[in-house]
């Protein structure tokens, strides 16, 4: 039976292994493990002796704790190690790799592993991410204690347990440790396509493919074009379709745009009709200007509807529309004929018309309207939303305050650059 007590791998790593007859036989050069019900547990000792590797199962072990290790076996008994495609090792596989931090909405590092005995087994039953875990690294640990000793009081620990661990590739080689997965649908979009910047493009595509699609779409459109391009070189086009079927036209449009024509083109063919016609249209106005700013998600409703008939339509249409700022009011060939407010339509009586109610003096803009004039509507108006017609003052679209947001204030990662299609 092995007497085991909890220690940290830096403090065994390189720490020489006596044999039966207390004799050195070799250095601790790594740990194999094997995926358990709860922690990962250790299978076997991998010893480094002259330059070789040997392994020794955990059955052998006899003492296991920061200041020795022992084992009933000696050097004549050693098994030469030969590394196998399923051997998972502590130091090769999981020691300095990253670990999306949720709840920080960052990268962290694996810096050290805590060790424990549970059942007679050794397990895995934590991660120091934090700066313990590289000062224990660091000569054996003894700088640590001066650093401790020096400020004479202990430091806060950083360990994630590693209950709350999940991974990304189930066998855990190449890993990006996961923190609380199920908590990634509740990361915002920027906090999400931060981490995406973080990580290898392989491990950014099983990041995105295991949130729904919709918040998938919105980290993409906030990350770098040439974080964005890597990431999407890894996806297949079917699951890059259906990504952008569920953004909102103008943001899938952003990103076809950055895209060679040949593959935006080809994309666009997996779309669903409907969706991949909102965004083809889309594609074809000038970056910067009204119509390249603008979306085509937005809800109208003809003059002679009551606000009664409004509010019943709304709870089915508002899945379907990213924001609603207003209700616009149009005639049959979608001519504007005028505009209201939430605030407005909410406090009239369920009876009323749209066309009684609404306001008639609608200010808009045309899609070739350039960002000054755009900017400078928003800012005298107080505008949330502004909708762009043609000639003929046919609804095509609006521009959100968002939208302006970015004109004002640049955000260096989300370049548009649209090009026709026509």
């Amino acid at each position: 039976m092995a007497y085991i007590t909890d220690v940290y791998f830096s403090e065994i790593f390189k720490k020489i292994v006596i044999d039966q007859h207390g004799k050195g036989i070799g250095i601790l050069w790594d740990l194999a493990i094997a995926p358990g019900a709860k922690y990962p547990s250790i299978v076997k000792l991998i010893l480094q002796r002259r330059k070789k590797l040997f392994e020794i199962p955990l059955e052998n072990l006899h003492l296991f704790n920061r200041y020795l290790i022992t084992v009933n076996v000696d050097k004549h008994m050693l098994t030469s190690y030969e590394s196998k495609e399923n051997d998972i090792l502590i130091k090769r596989h999981i020691l300095d790799k990253q670990i999306l931090d949720v709840n920080g909405a960052k990268v962290v590092r694996v810096n050290d592993l805590k060790l424990s005995g549970i059942e007679g087994s050794i397990c895995i039953i934590g991660i120091d991410v934090g700066l313990n875990g590289i000062l224990r690294r660091i000569n054996g640990g003894h700088l640590m204690e001066r650093v401790l000793g020096l400020f004479k009081k202990p430091s806060k620990e950083h360990i994630i347990s590693w209950n709350y661990l999940q991974t990304i590739n189930p066998d855990l080689k190449h890993l990006t440790l996961n923190v609380a997965r199920q908590q990634l649908g509740e990361l915002h979009p920027s906090d999400l396509a931060q981490i995406l910047t973080e990580i290898p493009p392989e491990e950014g595509t099983a990041l995105l493919t295991s949130v729904d699609e919709e918040l998938a779409g919105e980290a993409l459109h906030e990350v770098a074009t040439e974080v964005r391009e890597k990431i999407l070189k890894e996806m297949d086009k079917e699951t890059i379709s259906d990504i952008l079927e569920e953004m909102p036209p103008d943001e899938a449009a952003d990103i076809l745009g950055d895209m060679p024509e040949e593959t935006s083109q080809e994309l666009l063919s997996l779309m669903e009709k409907e969706d991949a016609m909102e965004v083809s249209d889309l594609l074809g106005y000038e970056e910067d200007t009204a119509g390249g700013l603008m979306t085509n998600e937005y809800l109208d409703f003809p003059s002679d509807t009551t606000v009664d008939e409004v509010l019943t339509n709304l709870r089915l249409l508002a899945p379907d529309v990213e924001f609603i700022y207003y209700i616009y009011v149009a005639d049959h060939d979608d001519h504007l004929l005028g505009v209201l407010t939430l605030k407005r339509l909410l406090t009239s009586p369920l009876s009323a018309k749209l066309e009684d109610i609404m306001t008639k003096n609608v200010k808009y803009v045309y899609p070739g309207t350039n960002r000054k004039e755009i900017g400078e509507i928003f800012s005298k108006y107080d505008f949330i939303a502004l909708p762009v017609v043609n000639e003929e003052k046919q609804l095509l679209g609006i521009i959100t305050i968002d939208d302006v947001f970015d004109l004002l204030v640049p955000n260096p990662t989300r370049k548009r650059k649209r090009r026709s299609f026509q």
